[in-house]
């Protein structure tokens, strides 16, 4: 009885020794080459697969991996369909802008006599082609209206690969004279310094290809000089993630703004209106 009891103690010892053989075996360390991605790109997707006795490293296009085979085999299946070629993408943005303005003035000039003793004297105003004058004696009535429309198209491409993240900045630096107040002992006195003013328009952009649809995160931005004396700069940017289908122009958003201004003084008015309007659309191909 005592001998079948020895056996018995050490089959089960030759077991438990058997079993954390495969153990050890099984959570020893792999190495895995990838071929499209990086280990820093990897990493992030398959650590929630891992156990807490688990680890994974990397350095450029090589994992190392220490766990079992089945999350092995599991890991090697997500690699498949992740570790592939990179799609290159064209991505387009189209930055709209369109403002309408419109004036009205009103004015009367000439000389008037009030009595026999005085006169009024207006001042003569420059003459406006574009308007209408009605004169009698020695007075003058002008009117004048005008429109104008201004407009500003942006368009923009880069090039980038599917997960890579790109930008583009074009613009210039304009040169515009800046007036500082210089207050000393001997006084105050006004001083002038040249500046420069960046005038950039471009985005930067993070593409993601899910089958036919691309999630992005965009951030576009236009600037226009305003006034060139004080280096005045009118901008607009924007920063969103959206998906859109390959091939289609989508709207990211649109600014709508107006603006009504009145002045009036001694026999003369004027008033003014003025809509803007301010598309960003994007196409990914």
């Amino acid at each position: 009885m005592s001998r079948h009891r020895s056996n018995i103690r050490l089959l089960l010892i030759g077991l438990v020794v058997f079993l954390t053989a495969i153990n050890a075996f099984s959570d020893e360390a792999r190495i895995i080459q990838l071929k499209h991605r990086t280990a820093r790109e990897i990493i992030p997707l398959i650590q929630p697969m891992l156990g807490p006795h688990d680890a994974v490293a990397g350095a450029d296009y090589r994992l190392i991996i220490r766990t079992s085979e089945a999350t092995i085999r599991e890991i090697e299946r997500i690699l498949a369909q992740v570790d592939v070629t990179r799609r290159q993408l064209q991505i387009t943005i189209e930055q709209l802008s369109a403002e309408n303005r419109t004036q009205n003035n009103q004015s009367v000039s000439g000389r008037a006599r009030i009595g026999d003793n005085a006169h009024i004297v207006l001042p003569n105003k420059t003459p406006n082609e574009n308007g209408v004058q009605i004169a009698k004696d020695n007075l003058r009535y002008s009117a004048t209206k005008s429109k104008q429309t201004l407009s500003n198209n942006n368009t923009q491409t880069v090039m980038t690969l599917d997960g890579q993240r790109a930008y583009i900045r074009v613009g210039q630096s304009v040169p515009h004279v800046k007036r500082i107040l210089a207050i000393s002992h001997q006084g105050a006195a006004i001083a002038h310094e040249v500046g420069f003013q960046n005038i950039i328009s471009g985005f930067e952009v993070l593409p993601r290809v899910h089958g036919k649809h691309v999630k992005i995160e965009i951030s576009p931005r236009l600037s226009t000089l305003e006034n060139p004396e004080t280096g005045l700069v009118n901008f607009q940017e924007l920063s969103t993630t959206v998906e859109a289908k390959l091939g289609e122009w989508i709207d990211l958003g649109a600014i709508l703004g107006s603006r009504s201004e009145v002045h009036r003084t001694v026999l003369e008015s004027g008033s003014g209106q003025s809509s803007e309007r301010r598309i960003v659309r994007l196409k990914i191909e």
